[in-house]
């Protein structure tokens, strides 16, 4: 007897076949030629909010609930610190910034003497365990599917964000780094994860704008954390720890959406209809019914365009890492630029970076859908954009001496930056949709190790003399260079088809199918000839 669930599921199954055909049927449709990337027209959509929306909301919140903790502590990192006029007694005249003296054991609304170097090990260890997990995290997204590990990034993150404000006062700056350790460790599995579930959800007519949606939840996160934080921080009623209870609530609801509306792959989903199933599963290069593959490491390793796109994240990341890290002290030291302006100065660019990621989204599934560019161009010049002219602008940004017009080139350069959402960002899922989460996780390892050359490139050529801005100059100079030579490695090897090792482990599967087909058969034959004797 069916349940009411494996009855709908089988009605959209059957309609499924009607639509679209057997299996092998939807394979054939997947291009073998580069400009000849969708040989059918594509399916019209679901006219209303579809299921998939819903997927898509729900990655969005999760990745920009990620961001305000990963984010949150750079800016709370001031208020946890004491002054350098305070005494170590902590009597001070300011005492909002200086511990009481006669504060208690467990009184959290304190400040910590931590020197730099202790402040940047708490920091640096939450990159130190992302680094480390972002691979195991993809062949974990790629296992077990993307929605769980998602589920325990934002569980593990929630408890421990809402745990914060009493770790140090258990274990000193060991423990807090620890704790930063573990939640870089477990937001590992969300790009890989991401991507993973994207493959599965979000057709091709759609993949540009869809995928950009999610992550924009990067910058929406960053600059809600910049706000919220520093104005939980600087209120007299509020203080620090509010900033992480709040941050680690909304990422334990989130955990509980994910796990009640989330679903893993639309085969999975109990209310999905037939007509949306069959227009996100049209151009058929994603499993119709998701199978055990294992992960062809060999052919991914050796495909020169994954090479490319891997090149073009690590040319990204340590251009963005530039700008994340380095920009608030140039413009303070050559731009003389003043800490209050220097906060707004530096979230304009990313609010300008959010909003066209959505205007290149857009353009990338207008361009593809009305067949003006074939898939691989628009992703060689959306990430050549993103690449090329916004590393002209950032070098002209170090070029000149006027706060207004330096602010006006740094919005433009990270604006143009966001072209690499709809350029090397998504074209794993474009290469093999099967297995875009380890590809994901491989290209963001690589991409988070050579980021971190950013800040050894300073501390080289600037060193101790921040006001040179000659020696700024030289940072930026090498920085774009190697922002072009990477792009230039993705513009020659990018693909836009799907490989043919996106199927890799089609034949097991068919065969062991078949193998378990032929053993339930043979064991009713001896049935039903045991039955024969007995009569």
């Amino acid at each position: 007897m069916l349940s009411k669930r494996g009855y709908q599921r089988l009605l959209v199954d059957a309609s499924l076949i009607t639509t679209m055909a057997d299996e092998k049927v939807v394979y054939k449709v997947v291009a073998t030629d580069e400009n000849h990337e969708e040989p059918h027209k594509p399916q019209n959509g679901p006219k209303f909010f579809g299921v998939r929306h819903v997927q898509i909301l729900l990655l969005f919140i999760s990745l920009t609930v990620m961001y305000t903790i990963r984010s949150q502590l750079s800016v709370l990192m001031v208020a946890m610190i004491q002054p350098p006029g305070c005494k170590e007694n902590g009597t001070d005249s300011n005492e909002t910034a200086c511990n009481r003296s006669n504060l208690s054991k467990w009184d959290i609304y304190r400040s910590y003497d931590w020197n730099k170097s202790t402040q940047e090990m708490i920091t640096f260890a939450f990159f130190v365990g992302y680094t480390s997990m972002t691979l195991p995290m993809g062949i974990a997204a790629q296992r077990f599917g993307g929605k769980g590990p998602i589920m325990l990034a934002l569980a593990v993150n929630g408890v421990v964000s809402i745990f914060t404000p009493w770790i140090p006062l258990v274990g000193g700056w060991i423990a807090m780094s620890a704790s930063r350790l573990l939640q870089g460790m477990t937001q590992a599995a969300m790009y890989p994860s991401i991507h993973t579930l994207l493959a599965k959800w979000v057709p091709l007519s759609e993949r540009g704008r869809l995928s950009t949606y999610v992550y924009t939840g990067s910058q929406a996160g960053t600059i809600i954390a910049f706000q919220l934080s520093g104005l939980f921080a600087g209120s007299p009623m509020l203080g620090w720890p509010v900033s992480f209870w709040v941050f680690g609530a909304l990422s334990l609801i989130c955990c509980f959406l994910l796990g009640w509306l989330g679903v893993g792959s639309p085969h999975e989903h109990p209310t999905i209809s037939a007509e949306e199933m069959a227009f996100i599963l049209h151009d058929g290069a994603v499993d119709v019914i998701p199978k055990k593959r294992k992960t062809p490491w060999r052919h991914i390793l050796t495909c020169k365009a994954v090479w490319g796109l891997v090149a073009s994240h690590a040319g990204s990341a340590i251009g963005y890492l530039l700008i994340l890290t380095e920009i608030p002290l140039y413009m303070n030291h050559i731009l003389g630029v003043d800490l209050k302006r220097n906060g707004l100065y530096s979230s304009l660019p990313y609010i300008a970076l959010y909003f066209m990621a959505i205007a290149f989204g857009n353009l990338a599934d207008f361009l593809a859908n009305r067949k003006l560019m074939s898939v691989v161009n628009i992703r060689r010049t959306a990430n050549s954009i993103a690449m090329v002219l916004s590393g002209l602008f950032l070098l002209a940004f170090s070029c000149v001496y006027s706060t207004a017009l330096a602010v006006i080139l740094l919005i433009i350069s990270l604006g143009l930056h966001a072209g690499v959402h709809v350029g090397f960002h998504i074209n794993q899922i474009d290469l093999a949709p099967n297995f875009a989460g380890p590809i994901m996780a491989l290209g963001n390892m690589i991409a988070n190790l050579t980021g971190l050359l950013a800040p050894v490139i300073v501390s080289n050529i600037v060193m101790d003399d921040v006001t040179n801005h000659r020696k700024w100059q030289y940072v930026f100079i090498i920085i774009v260079a190697f922002m072009i030579v990477t792009n230039t490695i993705f513009v020659v090897f990018a693909k836009g088809t799907v490989q043919p090792w996106n199927f890799y482990g089609e034949e097991e599967n068919d065969a062991d199918e078949k193998e378990m087909t032929d053993k339930n058969n043979k064991g009713l034959n001896k049935k039903n000839s045991l039955q024969n004797v007995i009569r």
